[in-house]
């Protein structure tokens, strides 16, 4: 699970932006703070200076910006730039750093409607798909699940597997009332009481209203080893099917750990007790062959890769190389790459 910031007040969304009546205006580390003009470009009105804005005055003006929101000088403007995510119409649409990014489908679970993708939905995707969300949104093809024009919630029911255990697990919310397992799209909307339990003790918002900072990818030696935020990260043992060696662990693989095992696949992969499965040191790729359940069906079941010629089911480790043409048929239409790539 991502890092978690302060928590804010849920925004109210309508067609035109309604904002929170808590902002975080942050604090006063900017060059022009204490100054008398608010310098961040978030805001709009007479209250503002006449100076060029910078991005780096972000929440960096605080006692400025707010002494002139408070008067009635500013407002805060449709799609504000901010540190962390692109904002439209008062949504926060994240960033594009998801796999499916950029494939004119929304990915992100807050959303539904439409524009979405008929494919599962991943906790890995909340925040990161902001042009494919963003572009929907304004389409009028999405909508946030569960979130009224007035901004109440619709927590939903009880009836997920998780339900009542103290912890929140709808991956719509963030913050330190949430479980700290992966999260699931049947748990959206049906953890109702611990979701309003701790959405009311102030420990949890609603994604994109509470900061949660990108993690980067850790890159070693020109490999793409992700981040940390998969179950089993930091265990010793690599997870991530896109390696095979030594240092990989003896349980079964999964999608979700793909790119989410980073320290450790490293860490093994630097000692050199593992390799890129099925990649030469030219970069020549061994699809494999067709000996898998779902061969020859027009879209790609390997793990190893990502990209809009990929299946919409889930991904098995059975199927890994075993899926050869049509891997390589997408592969080479440019419909596929290798994950991390």
């Amino acid at each position: 699970m991502r890092i978690l910031g302060l928590l804010g007040v849920v925004a109210c969304i309508s067609a035109s932006p309604v904002w929170a009546q808590s902002i975080d205006f942050g604090d006063d580390s900017g060059s022009w703070s204490n100054d008398g003009e608010c310098d961040d470009p978030r805001f709009e009105g007479p209250g503002m200076t006449s100076t060029p804005l910078l991005d780096e005055d972000i929440r960096a003006d605080a006692t400025d910006c707010r002494k002139a929101f408070d008067a009635g000088l500013i407002t805060l403007r449709a799609n504000a730039p901010q540190a962390d995510g692109l904002v439209v119409a008062g949504v926060n649409f994240g960033n594009d750093n998801g796999q499916w990014a950029n494939d004119g489908e929304c990915d992100d679970a807050r959303f539904e409607g439409a524009g979405m993708t008929s494919t599962p939905l991943l906790q890995d995707d909340v925040l990161r798909d902001a042009t494919d969300c963003a572009t929907a949104f304004q389409a009028g093809r999405l909508a946030l699940r569960g979130v009224a024009a007035d901004g109440t919630i619709d927590f939903g029911n009880d009836d997920g597997d998780w339900a009542n255990d103290g912890e929140c697990d709808d991956m719509r919310f963030a913050g330190p009332g949430m479980t700290t397992t992966p999260l699931l799209q049947d748990d959206i909307m049906r953890d109702a009481t611990d979701c309003r339990t701790a959405f009311e003790a102030g420990l949890l918002g609603l994604a994109g209203d509470v900061a949660v900072p990108d993690v980067p990818d850790l890159i070693v030696a020109g490999v793409n080893f992700g981040n940390d935020l998969g179950q089993w990260s930091n265990d010793g043992e690599c997870d991530d099917a896109r390696f095979e060696g030594a240092g990989m662990t003896t349980t079964p693989l999964l999608q979700d750990d793909v790119l989410r095992d980073a320290t450790d696949c490293a860490t093994a992969f630097q000692a050199g007790r593992l390799s890129l499965r099925g990649v030469a040191k030219d970069g020549s790729i061994d699809f494999g062959d067709d000996s898998g359940e779902w061969s020859n069906d027009g879209e790609c079941d390997d793990m190893r890769f990502a990209g809009p010629g990929m299946t919409s089911t889930p991904l098995l480790q059975d199927d890994i190389m075993r899926d050869a043409t049509d891997c390589r048929d997408a592969f080479n239409a440019g419909q596929l790459t290798l994950a991390g790539q």
